[in-house]
């Protein structure tokens, strides 16, 4: 049997795509998701902003490491790789060529971006991004009571929590200093000379999970934190109001006590399922215990997806404690009632942002991949991704904020735009 030829195959898939987009009972509120984003360019750069730093740190990582380590060990840059073009190999390209895409690294691809889509899709009900390291910026911030947030987070947590959110706040704050000490982390090896030093080497290797732990516990927080700033701006959209970012950061501030206990579940259960092996390994009471090598990064992948699917199972709780301010008891029975009386287009909207999620990353990582590791366009495509990543993300968590408020408001059957 002859094989589909290219053109074939792509016409057939725009045609499928164009079905799905147009033929799910969720589209008003997917239109009206991306004329949210028209609206406020904020969604979207924010998102944008947070991928684009944590991906520069990662690239003065990788070039301080270059310099810092010896020949053999560093990660190496190259400006271009040799450019060879044979027409026999016009997709896949080879070893000698600037791209180089094998079939085995394209199944590769698919395998690889299976995780992060299902770990894209639940950020959108809990954290869509990563914070690190704008975190140890917003952590200085806090600190200094920039523009009195810290004061307003401070009266939020004891009118919700009662003298026990002196506690809660003492918390925030020491793991915003981990947050600032997290930095060093990556190069404190070098930087104080540790390979002269054993035991400080060896303390740092013992301790640095531990602070690294409680800075991502900050870094999460303050991922909550920019979600549901982002899902009150799209709000303030579909409800045509009218508010200045200082008002809008001290009401997100209050609103996030209310998330706050269900923040803490999703951080227990992060602890305990990814962190705690990472820390407990570096321990001799506790390492004959634990699993090791690929056995062990095995298992923070099983965790990683079972941490997302139990997000998924429980979508509709960080928005309803964020709109009704209910306890998480209550959300959770509002979640189940939602789920009854809306879970089709729910599944609908699951379907959708999974293919376009699924699509992104493929891409991302497919083109990563041909392109090789460490080239000038590898970098520069490294740096352009963040911002695909933000638009589509922003769009999505835009749509979500539609498709719950048309929910609750029991117009989802309807087409109509909302209009502003």
């Amino acid at each position: 049997m002859e094989p589909l030829r290219p053109w074939l195959l792509l016409c057939g898939t725009i045609a499928c795509y164009l079905l799905l987009m147009f033929g799910n009972p969720v589209r008003a509120s997917l239109r009206d998701g991306f004329r949210t984003i028209r609206r406020y360019p904020s969604l979207w750069v924010t998102l944008g902003l947070l991928g684009f730093f944590y991906q520069l740190f990662k690239l003065g990582e990788r070039l301080y490491f270059h310099f810092a380590l010896l020949p053999g060990e560093r990660p190496e840059f190259v400006w271009m790789r040799e450019a060879w073009r044979d027409p026999n190999l016009r997709l896949a390209g080879s070893p000698e060529s600037i791209w180089w895409l094998p079939h085995s690294k394209l199944l590769a691809s698919v395998h690889d971006a299976m995780l992060p889509s299902i770990e894209g899709l639940a950020g959108i009900f809990n954290n869509a991004v990563i914070t690190f390291p704008v975190a140890a910026l917003a952590a200085v911030l806090l600190l200094v009571n920039w523009q009195g947030h810290q004061a307003v987070l401070n009266r939020a947590l004891r009118k919700r929590f009662g003298h026990s959110g002196w506690l809660v706040h003492a918390g925030i704050v020491g793991c915003a200093l981990a947050a600032l000490a997290k930095p060093l982390l990556y190069v404190a090896p070098q930087l104080f000379g540790m390979a002269d030093h054993p035991a400080a080497a060896y303390a740092w290797f013992q301790w640095g999970p531990v602070i690294e732990w409680l800075a991502f516990l900050f870094e999460y927080l303050f991922g909550v934190f920019v979600q549901i700033y982002l899902i009150l701006l799209a709000y303030a959209w579909v409800r045509g109001l009218e508010i200045t970012r200082q008002h809008l950061v001290d009401f997100t501030l209050r609103r996030c006590s209310y998330v706050m206990k269900w923040a803490a579940i999703v951080m227990l259960l992060s602890s305990v399922l990814i962190n705690a092996p990472l820390i407990l390994k570096n321990f001799a009471l506790f390492a004959p215990l634990l699993p090791e090598g690929n056995v062990l990064n095995q298992w923070q992948e099983q965790a990683r997806f079972g941490l997302s699917i139990f997000l998924l199972l429980t979508a509709t709780m960080q928005i309803t404690l964020t709109f009704h301010s209910e306890s998480w008891r209550k959300a959770l029975r509002h979640h189940l009632q939602f789920l009854k009386r809306s879970g089709w287009p729910f599944f609908w909207f699951l379907t959708v942002a999974l293919v376009h999620l699924f699509a992104l990353h493929l891409v991302e990582i497919a083109i990563s991949s041909g392109l090789g590791e460490g080239s000038a366009l590898w970098v520069a495509w490294k740096l352009a991704c963040p911002w695909m990543t933000g638009i589509l993300t922003a769009w999505l968590l835009a749509s979500w904020v539609c498709l719950f408020h048309a929910c609750e408001s029991g117009r989802i059957s309807t087409e109509n735009w909302i209009k502003y």
